[in-house]
């Protein structure tokens, strides 16, 4: 008995250090998206946005890792279609699927709601200053407000109406106008949806016949895609769970060379420049649009660094502390305010001081300070939220209490 509790705490501790990997990914794309928006704003030449100047920018470089924030997306996407279902995935309880299911609005939506409600604010109060900004950077993200929708004034902003998006519209009809980097919600609630529609018939067919859970998962993707080529990251990240259950382990030379690869791989962003010259096949292969050439190598290297970092058995301490918790939960908020902080504090510094490399700084540190708090609100609410349906869960404290009381 002591060995099996030994034995159990062990695969429990390590369970525990590889999400916390997870959550080091999480947070390292936030911090790449951030980057990348930074770069956009303040030094938009060397984003190379446009495919006249892409020649000329960082997206020739291995560089642009660090600041391909389209890629950082797409890893987002399939950590969360993988997380999702992992619950069902060792259950098998249709009730998982179906709370999570339930819990995923507002989920999202607690956080979001706080974000948007302060941007009409900032909007009201005036204290936003890209275009002035943008005119002395020439960017043009940053002059339509991170490519916003539409472009609101301190008398167009409105309170009613950012309730309404931050609490539903941004996640059912896509609206994005009081934070732009809320375009990825859409994508994020209904490709979850998606995931939980597939996880009982793609794990079903996964227990019984391989190739028909292939040949499933493959036509999900090639469905997605005829919405959108971003909700092709959702059925793919289920692949995940095939090459798990396969117990096939790559030694650390080989999954250094899969984390390698996956990396260099992220860090294309659609144009064949550089030292992603040979991508200039899959734009004769594919077609003429950027986003999809990027997806369809952005996707299935985003499965093969989260693939790597779940082989390990022993993850180290640097990727999987408290360092690594602390980035995972820094992660959401960090990525929800970011562009309001740029667009107002990073703005008017650059204003001020007429330095950009000043704006770019004071960007980077407010959107970090800013997410503490709204980091400290999301956690509160996502206990809050799990205590609530919890009480819905088999085994949980309503489902317990008769069980008590007879016996």
């Amino acid at each position: 008995m002591l060995l099996n509790n030994n034995s159990s705490r062990s695969n429990e501790g390590k369970r525990l250090r590889k999400d916390a990997s997870l959550e080091f990914l999480r947070g390292a794309a936030a911090l790449i998206v951030l980057n990348g928006h930074i770069l956009r704003a303040f030094a938009p030449s060397a984003a190379g946005g446009d495919a006249d100047n892409a020649a000329q920018s960082l997206r020739t470089s291995l560089a642009f890792i660090a600041f391909n924030g389209g890629s950082a997306v797409y890893l987002f996407f399939v950590l969360s279609s993988y997380v999702l279902v992992k619950r069902y995935f060792q259950t098998r309880e249709a009730q998982d699927l179906l709370l999570g299911a339930m819990k995923r609005l507002p989920r999202l939506a607690g956080p979001v709601l706080v974000t948007v409600l302060a941007s009409c604010a900032i909007f009201k109060l005036d204290l936003y200053f890209f275009q002035d900004a943008a005119a002395l950077t020439q960017s043009e993200w940053l002059g339509r407000f991170g490519n916003a929708s539409k472009v609101l004034s301190p008398e167009t902003a409105s309170f009613s109406d950012a309730f309404l998006q931050g609490a539903w519209r941004t996640f059912i009809y896509g609206d994005k106008y009081y934070d732009s980097s809320l375009w990825t919600m859409t994508v994020e609630f209904w490709g979850s949806m998606l995931t939980f529609a597939l996880a009982p018939l793609v794990f079903f067919l996964l227990g019984r016949w391989t190739l028909l859970f292939w040949v499933c998962t493959a036509a999900a993707v090639f469905l997605a895609l005829q919405v959108s080529f971003f909700f092709c990251a959702f059925p793919a990240s289920l692949m995940l769970y095939p090459l798990l259950a396969m117990g096939l382990r790559p030694n650390r030379w080989v999954r250094g060379a899969m984390v390698i690869a996956s990396l260099a791989l992220l860090g294309y962003a659609g144009s064949a420049v550089g030292i992603y010259r040979p991508f200039a096949l899959l734009e004769t292969a594919v077609s003429d649009d950027e986003g999809l050439r990027q997806a369809c190598v952005a996707i299935p290297a985003s499965i093969m660094l989260v693939y790597a970092v779940l082989s390990v058995d022993e993850p180290p301490s640097w990727l999987s502390g408290k360092a690594a918790r602390f980035l995972g939960d820094l992660s959401f908020p960090l990525y929800l305010v970011h562009v309001p902080v740029i667009c107002s504090l990073g703005s008017w510094v650059l204003l001020a001081s007429g330095s950009t490399a000043l704006g770019a700084a004071a960007a980077a540190l407010g959107s970090i300070l800013v997410a503490l708090p709204l980091m400290a609100f999301n956690n509160w609410w996502v206990q809050a939220l799990g205590a609530l349906f919890n009480r819905f869960r088999r085994g949980g404290p309503m489902a317990a209490a008769p069980a008590a009381a007879s016996a």
